[in-house]
């Protein structure tokens, strides 16, 4: 019951990435059809321009979220291909405790740069 979950939480995570990175690619790659459309009035790849993004809550959030989903996705991933590895019930319990502690130091460590960002 743990492990389907935990797969569950894989996979919306991965659409989350999928809606994250679309809109991602969107703002950042494709800001001249964006300025044609007249949602871009200045080079989305200036300091400016990401500083600005960064500092507004939906801009922090995002991140976080993007982030978040992410690390998920990733590191679960990488569990399962390091479990199938080393199978034994004591390297299982290693590989499990230490993607958790890589993640939730990386996702702590990325919510209070976000969290700096907006208070700029």
């Amino acid at each position: 019951m743990r492990e389907s979950r935990l797969w569950a939480l894989h996979l919306i995570c991965g659409a989350g990435l999928l809606v994250l990175l679309s809109l991602h690619m969107g703002v950042m790659h494709y800001a001249s059809i964006l300025a044609l459309l007249g949602w871009v009035r200045e080079p989305v790849l200036s300091f400016s321009s990401v500083a600005e993004r960064g500092r507004g809550a939906a801009g922090a959030v995002t991140y976080v979220l993007l982030l978040g989903f992410a690390l998920y996705h990733g590191l679960y991933g990488l569990r399962g291909i390091l479990g199938e590895i080393w199978s034994t019930p004591k390297a299982v319990r290693f590989i499990n405790a230490g993607v958790v502690i890589f993640g939730l130091a990386v996702l702590v460590y990325g919510v209070t740069v976000a969290a700096q960002a907006a208070r700029l």
